[in-house]
């Protein structure tokens, strides 16, 4: 497996890019043997807004250039969809519905908190 980091995929997804074509080509050179990690892909959601990018979209994209089925990558881009902040969005994907924070967001979207804010909880 090759590991790609955000520029490989920045270059294929967005519009227009300087490196389109060489990432157009590496890509098929590799064939279906890329990865990356959930670094790579916080990084692109911090990168969507300037970029003009759906989120959604670029986890599925980047889902399925590497062979990944893992959904959690998306239900993080929905969460970011919906408004939530991006590391808010990755700490609630791994949380199990249960989350220790003093952040009002994870009740906000439907975890189960417990609230570090307040004595007791």
């Amino acid at each position: 497996m090759t590991y790609a980091d955000t520029d490989f995929f920045l270059a294929l997804l967005k519009p227009s890019d300087w490196l389109k074509e060489n990432a157009r080509k590496m890509m098929e050179e590799e064939d279906g043997d890329i990865s990356t990690s959930e670094v790579t892909y916080i990084e692109l959601m911090l990168l969507a807004k300037r970029y003009d990018l759906d989120p959604v979209r670029l986890a599925i994209d980047v889902m399925a250039i590497c062979n990944e089925e893992n959904g959690m990558y998306q239900a993080a881009a929905e969460l970011i969809e919906q408004g939530v902040g991006v590391f808010d969005s990755f700490h609630a994907i791994h949380a199990n519905e249960k989350i220790i924070s003093s952040d009002k967001v994870y009740r906000k979207i439907g975890l189960k908190q417990i609230n570090l804010s307040e004595k007791g909880s």
